[in-house]
């Protein structure tokens, strides 16, 4: 026992040292899938660079128990996880040591060494989570394999096909005999190359050095091709041992076809753990690029532009999740202000929101201006039309994310003039005339917080989106769906704030007990879990409205009516929470104050609770309440 956790200790130490502080290593996703030796060949020259993509077998074997032999197999895995990331076009996994520690613990046989064939299968399934595809493996063995469980063996006359298949990675495993013939273990290397007789394969020991041998065959009772070694090339020198071809597996990977939602908040926990110690860890652009891969930034978007096609029940999950780790989480997930450019049908527009599904995009969106926030039709932003385009004229005020976004969406009156009609246009974020402006705020801080000024601002025709005077019809379809989802992350927000709260009140103690026997503290925690869990239940119902296609005046009543009361419900739950702390509430030893300054924010943000109140009324219970409301002697 004192060896293995020695062992643990040293490894993750090592590791910790090797990641600098578990500050992860950026890479950008590749945009075209390559073959097995290519994808190879890349992880080593990037492993050779510093940069670490490969696992070495040596930095495992510590970890084996005794009698076990090395820790080749899962040195393997992730090693195959890595190129079959590479051949489907991602970038490798970050941190790659700690998914092989995460492997041991997940599947604890692994630490006996010895593996067998369905072992292994299962470690490769493992990684299928970090794919993001659904993997098939075929598994072929020598006739007499001791590894082998009743399936398939190789042709008895001809021996094995061992090749480099389009989409494949061939990983053989072969016994290593010493020169009594006494067997030693099994080891396993994932084919690079082959010409003729000669393969060229990538060994976990040493990933960055290509090892070949040449395949002989030689016969048996069973037929001429029973028996395959893998034998020093010629030229090469003799060696004592002998290795013996015992098992091949074929591995192949697909898109998946529907992401699961656990997969979905695994990415975003690892992402979590990953970002946690660096500045990145509010950044959503750096959020979007690393998610990338899992399909986070385009899960809510249309197939055709890169996305998962998610309906909104599915994303009020996804929102929940990412709030619990931090509200500024409502903005890493889905294609969020992007959505409206779906009303577009030129393709430049679509490819912006193909950038954003691909983690390379980020859209901010502009509409409050200093005279003008709830009451959306008074803006005074302007266009004109002109020869190819249109020149914009205004300023807008508090938006958020304009010094992370790629491109803004600016919304102005119409080009007609028409009262109570709005334009929408998208823009680069660096277009000549754009001015940023920054302000402080006093939360939501992973997205910058100002305003825009434009003078003379050329959009050509192809970026406004829909028809002139469309921009209201824009503007309240993308922002029902987009309060829903901030209500589902606020929601989630404050469910984590009560399991703090309820983990507290059972451990700290005072005037000679544990507060939780103080029986208002315990009326807190069931008031506001109950009201959270009936805002999630009726956020599903408005969720499957908006699927249904109902944005009608009930939908938009329940919608507005839950981004009041569910962020109100979830700020009293987090400030209940932050006070059961005490002083170490208000402290930054917990993250409780931030969780009630984040939804201090979103309870203006994206529409005021004043005023979404007011909209519950008016869509539910008729005009004329607004109309008295806003009326004017």
């Amino acid at each position: 026992m004192t060896r293995r956790i020695f062992a643990f200790a040293l490894l993750l130490s090592v590791f910790w040292l090797r990641l600098g502080g578990g500050v992860a290593i950026g890479f950008q996703d590749q945009s075209e899938p390559r073959s097995a030796t290519a994808a190879l060949s890349h992880l080593q020259a990037t492993q050779l660079s510093g940069v670490d993509v490969f696992v070495p077998q040596g930095e495992l074997d510590s970890l084996i128990r005794a009698g076990g032999g090395g820790a080749c197999a899962s040195a393997a895995g992730i090693d195959i996880a890595q190129t079959l990331r590479v051949m489907s076009g991602a970038s490798p996994i970050e941190n790659p040591h700690k998914h092989a520690l995460e492997a041991f613990s997940q599947q604890e046989e692994l630490l006996n060494g010895r593996v067998t064939n369905e072992q292994f299968v299962d470690l490769l399934m493992f990684y299928q989570q970090y794919l993001n595809r659904k993997l098939r493996v075929e598994v072929t063995s020598a006739p007499a394999s001791p590894y082998n469980a009743g399936g398939n063996i190789w042709d008895l006359e001809n021996g094995p096909e061992i090749e480099l298949g389009e989409d494949e990675l061939t990983i053989l495993s072969f016994t290593v005999c010493d020169d009594d013939g006494a067997l030693i273990g099994r080891h396993f290397v994932l084919l690079k190359d082959r010409s003729d007789s000669i393969i060229h394969v990538v060994d976990p020991s040493r990933p960055t050095k290509d090892f070949s041998y040449s395949l002989r065959l030689r016969p048996g009772s069973l037929g001429l091709g029973q028996h395959v070694f893998l034998d020093q090339p010629p030229g090469a020198p003799a060696r004592s041992r002998t290795f013996e071809l015992n098992t091949i597996f074929t591995v192949t990977s697909e898109p998946t076809a529907s992401i699961s939602l656990k997969q979905i908040t695994n990415a975003i926990d690892q992402t979590a753990e990953e970002l946690k110690q660096t500045e990145h860890y509010l950044s959503p652009v750096e959020w979007r690029q690393r998610t990338a891969h899992a399909g986070l930034p385009g899960l809510d978007l249309p197939a055709s532009v890169g996305g998962s096609d998610w309906p909104a029940e599915q994303m009020i999950e996804v929102f929940r999740h990412a709030g619990r780790k931090n509200l500024n989480f409502r903005d890493i997930v889905g294609g969020a202000h992007s959505r409206p450019l779906l009303q577009s049908s030129h393709p430049e527009v679509l490819n912006i929101v193909r950038q954003v599904a691909a983690g390379e995009g980020y859209i901010a969106i502009a509409i409050t201006e200093p005279t003008a926030g709830s009451d959306v039709p008074a803006i005074q932003s302007r266009c004109h039309q002109v020869d190819g385009g249109y020149l914009l004229n205004g300023a807008k005020r508090f938006n958020a994310r304009l010094d992370q976004a790629s491109h803004v969406i600016i919304f102005t009156q119409s080009a007609t003039g028409d009262k109570g009609k709005l334009s929408a246009f998208v823009v680069p974020i660096d277009a000549p005339g754009l001015t940023i402006e920054r302000f402080d705020a006093h939360g939501l801080e992973g997205n910058s917080y100002g305003g825009l000024t434009f003078e003379n601002l050329f959009v050509p025709e192809q970026y406004r989106i829909g028809q002139d005077g469309e921009g209201l019809k824009i503007f309240f379809k993308h922002f029902l769906y987009w309060r829903l989802m901030q209500t589902a992350a606020a929601i989630g927000t404050g469910e984590q704030a009560l399991v703090q709260m309820a983990e507290r009140i059972r451990k700290r103690e005072a005037f000679g007990g544990p507060i939780g026997r103080f029986t208002h503290l315990q009326q807190e925690i069931g008031q506001h879990t109950i009201e959270l869990r009936m805002a999630h239940t009726l956020a599903i119902e408005a969720a499957r409205r908006l699927d249904n296609d109902d944005y009608g005046d009930e939908t938009r009543g329940i919608i507005c009516g839950l981004k009041a009361e569910g962020v109100e419900i979830a700020l009293n739950a987090s400030d209940a929470a932050m006070r059961a702390f005490g002083g170490e509430g208000y402290s930054g030893r917990v993250d409780l104050g931030d969780r009630v300054r984040d939804l201090m924010g979103l309870r203006i943000a994206d529409g005021t609770t004043d005023v979404m109140r007011m909209e519950v009324v008016r869509q539910l219970y008729g005009e004329e309440f607004w109309e008295m409301a806003i009326e004017q002697e």
